[in-house]
């Protein structure tokens, strides 16, 4: 498989993949809204577990997960189940996420949270 990049929706000949939490999944039958142009576009191609639990799309494109809290984790544990159980969303693969350097500065919180999905 190509790297995850790969499928961030821009090449209409591929399909559009997600990972939540390490978890791929091809969400490609709602292209439209994780495609090129669509409104959750930038999760698209990448793990971007923290906006899902945050709804910051700007800053929180990340796999990082420290610093949140247990209500906050629990919400990625929906979520997680959401794509899970759908069958409009199959799983397609394991991402391999980079190592997160536990001195590296924790994300900052976002001033203006979208609710993810909304």
């Amino acid at each position: 498989m190509k790297a995850l990049s790969a499928y961030d929706g821009s090449n209409e000949a591929l399909p559009v993949y997600i990972s939540i939490d390490g978890v791929v999944y091809d969400v490609s039958a709602n292209r439209r809204v994780y495609g090129k142009g669509g409104r959750y576009n930038m999760m698209a191609g990448r793990d971007a577990s923290r906006s899902f639990i945050t709804g910051c799309f700007e800053t929180h494109l990340t796999h990082d997960l420290r610093g949140l809290s247990e209500k906050e984790l629990e919400s990625l544990e929906t979520w997680k189940n959401f794509f899970k159980d759908s069958p409009k969303y199959p799983r397609v693969g394991v991402a391999k996420l980079p190592h997160i350097d536990p001195d590296s500065p924790i994300p900052e919180p976002c001033d203006n949270p979208k609710s993810a999905h909304s």
